[in-house]
């Protein structure tokens, strides 16, 4: 990657995180913030491993909840989900996950963590760096 392409993605999640908190900080009133807690599983820290302050909807809770959405990364070997949505860094990576099958609905079956994140779509088996699993986010599947 080229110095100028670094400083292009670099800018690129600077304008996708600002206008993100933008829309948050406008469009989210309690209620909507409230469920959308809900929703992620009243996370304790944020991706960047900082601390969520709890809300009304998480001091209700008797019991921690695993989150609906997580990336893939936290899975274990042995696991199953299915892909929700794909946050990466470069836009490019989506074409090429794509064309491997790594794409929003598709069933991964997780194998290993490191060195590299392997997982099987279908009958492929990809190895991908951690760093792009951590962008892919899946809802795990229920064992039943």
């Amino acid at each position: 990657m080229s110095h100028e392409e670094e400083f292009a993605d670099q800018d690129l999640e600077v304008r996708r995180h600002r206008l993100a908190e933008v829309l948050f900080g406008t469009a989210l009133d309690a209620p909507t913030t409230d469920s959308v807690c809900a929703f992620l599983g009243h996370p304790r820290l944020c991706p960047h491993g900082k601390p969520i302050p709890a809300g009304p909807c998480c001091q209700s809770l008797s019991q921690s909840k695993d989150p609906l959405v997580e990336p893939l990364d936290r899975l274990a070997p042995g696991e199953a989900a299915h892909i929700v949505y794909i946050l990466p860094r470069a836009a490019e990576r989506l074409v090429r996950l794509a064309g491997l099958g790594v794409v929003p609905g598709a069933l991964v079956h997780f194998q290993q963590r490191t060195p590299a994140a392997v997982l099987r779509v279908g009958e492929t088996t990809v190895a991908l760096d951690p760093a792009v699993a951590a962008e892919i986010y899946v809802r795990r599947v229920q064992e039943a």
